[in-house]
Parts: structure tokens; sequence; C-alpha cells
């Protein structure tokens, strides 16, 4: 893919003009145009709270003061939702695989499910399927929810990296709590290198 093509979904105005890599500046642009929008939205929401006032005026001056006090990277329900949504659907998919996969070795080295019927061996895999499924998806869900709170806690000062490695040890902590949980704690592992791996794939 050529540089054109791969400018040609950034605004001109944040390409660098500097001759800077554009591949390098690609991430923080991305990051930049996010929390525009998220800027964009609550003053969009700010607008049709306060309503049609007498004194333009006055009202011009109230809502460039309401923008000055947002914080850099402002919170958005919205986004918290959507990193929450995302998390769970690859934790979800990502855990019963996971689970499938057990639960055919366990079918397969039970002495007991090897006499047992088809139909019985059917539920015990989907069982172990749902079960890692759900856990996953909460699991790695509350992990971008961490890496979410962090990136509004710090103003986006922190870098994706920084947010894994706080993020990462929060979550694997929660998911150890529990002895039965503990076995799927090398998954979350994974899971959560995978993540920084898409971040330096985006990267570059």
């Amino acid at each position: 893919m050529s540089a054109w093509e791969r400018a040609r979904s950034i605004p001109w105005d944040h390409i660098p003009q500097d001759g800077s890599n554009l591949e390098d500046q690609k991430e923080r642009i991305f990051r930049e145009l996010q929390r525009e929008s998220i800027e964009s939205e609550l003053q969009q929401q700010e607008r049709h709270q306060s309503g049609p006032t007498v004194d333009g005026g006055e009202m011009g001056v109230n809502m460039s003061n309401r923008i000055q006090e947002q914080p850099k990277f402002p919170y958005s329900s919205i986004e918290l939702l959507r990193q929450a949504a995302f998390g769970g659907c690859i934790g979800t998919i990502t855990g019963g695989v996971f689970g499938f996969l057990d639960g055919m070795r366990g079918a397969g080295e039970s002495a007991v499910l090897k006499n047992a019927s088809d139909m019985a061996k059917a539920r015990f895999i989907f069982q172990g399927t749902s079960r890692n499924g759900t856990l996953f998806g909460i699991f790695f869900g509350g992990f971008h929810v961490f890496k979410y709170g962090l990136r509004v806690a710090s103003n986006d000062q922190l870098g994706p990296y920084a947010e894994i490695a706080i993020a990462g040890p929060i979550s694997l902590a929660i998911l150890s709590y529990k002895p039965t949980w503990r076995a799927a704690v090398p998954y979350g592992v994974m899971l959560i290198g995978m993540d920084g791996i898409n971040h330096a794939m985006r990267r570059n």
C-alpha cells in the first residue's frame, strides 16, 4: 500500500508536514482524531442541554469556559461501552475456542466419559465452552475497561503499552483470585500479549 493510499483516511491538517514518516505517527494521529471526535460529541451535548438563551454573547462565553474546563481526553460512556463490548466479544470467542479444545481433550482422556454416550460427551464439551467463553469475555472486557479508565485518568499521557502494563497485572490478579480460575491465567496472558502485538502492528 502506497503512502498516498495510507494517508487518504487521515485529514490533511493531521498529516505531518515536517517530512517525518507517516507510519511512525499513525497511532498518535488516530488517537488524536478519536479524542477530537469525543470532544465534538460532548460539545454537541452541551449545546442541547444548555438550550437557547437571550444573551448570545453570554452563552458563547459560558460555552467557551466549559470547553476549556474539559480535560484533554474527556470521559465518554459510549466509548467505554465500545471498549467493553470489543473486549467482551474477543474474550468470549477466544475463551469459547479454548473451552471447546479443552473439553475435547478432557472427553478423550476421561475414563468415565470414554464409556459415556455421545450426548453426555456433547453436554460436557458445551459446558466447558460456555463456561470459558463467559469467563474470558468478562476478563478481557474488564481489561479494556481498565485501559480506558487509565487513558481518561492520565489524559492520554501514558500510551498504549503503559496502559497494558498496568491494566494487565490487575486483570490477571482478579482472574487468579479463585483457584478454579487459575488454570485460565496462561490464556489470559496470551490475550493480553496479543493486544500488545496488535498495537505494535497498527503502529507499523
